[in-house]
């Protein structure tokens, strides 16, 4: 047999053991959900951050357009 077709059936092996209902749920609850739980406590913080940058820039375009308008039409 040549390498190829070991890692073919190798690799297809894998995919109908991943299929599985009990397999699904072990890859879900054990490692994947304690990664991206992990990812998200570690950029919170920069949320947050971003989050608040946005709602700054926000306000000031706000007061400027408002500072705008008093400039211009009640001289």
């Amino acid at each position: 047999m040549s390498f190829q077709k070991i890692t073919e059936k190798l690799l297809s092996s894998m995919r109908e053991e991943i299929k599985k209902e009990e397999n699904l749920y072990i890859i879900t609850n054990d490692i994947i959900h304690p990664i991206v739980t992990r990812v998200i406590e570690q950029l919170y913080g920069y949320f947050i951050g971003f989050g608040l940058i946005m709602a700054f820039m926000v306000l000031s375009i706000v007061v400027i357009l408002l500072l705008n308008l008093k400039i211009c039409y009640f001289k």
